[in-house]
């Protein structure tokens, strides 16, 4: 680096001639540079002057007849009340697109595990005429001649909003249930002796230690 760039930057910085000069750089460098600063932050503040003086006749200048004014307000009124509409728009359009990506997410899940999925058509359903099936839950096929009826390759936003893999998991459920004879038996027991509801429990045993012990619900003490 120069010295002179050098020595206009330590100025930049703050540091005084006297110090520049105690620290070895040449006076005659010093001293010349220096008065290139100051000619530079004096030409800087006439402009700053200028630049506020004509701000200041311009804040000075009368706005206009009322009627001017009025009309120039509603239109600055009318860009705000656009820009917020825009504004709402862009964030439920962004809101919109996260539950789009979800519910297609979703729908293939469901699509590749669902029963009634089979060779890409949805077997839920059956329609006798393809004007029966509603638009864009999914692209209307005809399975086999006129008799067999219509079936849909159901789109992933109807296999996301399809409650039938859910209502058969709650079946098995209650198949599982009916077969469990103490299944309810907390909400249906009533002691004959006491008159104690849902107070019950069973004898259990622990195959490591052989300890036996009871588990189920016991009345507060």
């Amino acid at each position: 680096m120069k010295a002179s760039k050098h020595v206009e930057r330590l100025l930049r910085q703050g540091r005084k001639r006297k110090e520049l000069i105690e620290l070895g750089f040449p006076k005659s460098i010093v001293t010349r540079v220096s008065r290139q600063l100051k000619k530079e932050k004096a030409v800087l503040k006439v402009k700053v002057t200028e630049g506020t003086a004509q701000a200041e006749t311009q804040l000075s200048t009368p706005p206009g007849p009322p009627e001017e004014i009025a009309t120039i307000w509603q239109k600055v009124q009318s860009m705000a009340d656009d820009l917020h509409r825009i504004d709402s728009l862009i964030q439920a359009l962004s809101e919109v697109s996260i539950v789009i990506a979800a519910a297609r997410e979703l729908g293939t899940y469901r699509c590749e595990t669902c029963p009634y999925h089979r060779d890409g058509l949805c077997y839920l359903w059956t329609w006798n005429r393809q004007d029966e099936i509603h638009q864009g839950i999914g692209e209307p096929v005809q399975a086999g001649d006129e008799n067999c009826g219509w079936h849909v390759k159901p789109s992933p936003f109807y296999c996301a909003m399809c409650a039938a893999p859910l209502e058969a998991h709650i079946d098995g459920l209650e198949y599982k249930l009916s077969g469990d004879p103490l299944s309810g038996v907390k909400y249906q027991f009533t002691c004959s002796g006491c008159g104690g509801k849902g107070w019950i429990a069973t004898r259990i045993k622990c195959i490591k230690c052989g300890r036996e012990t009871y588990w189920g619900w016991f009345p507060k003490e």
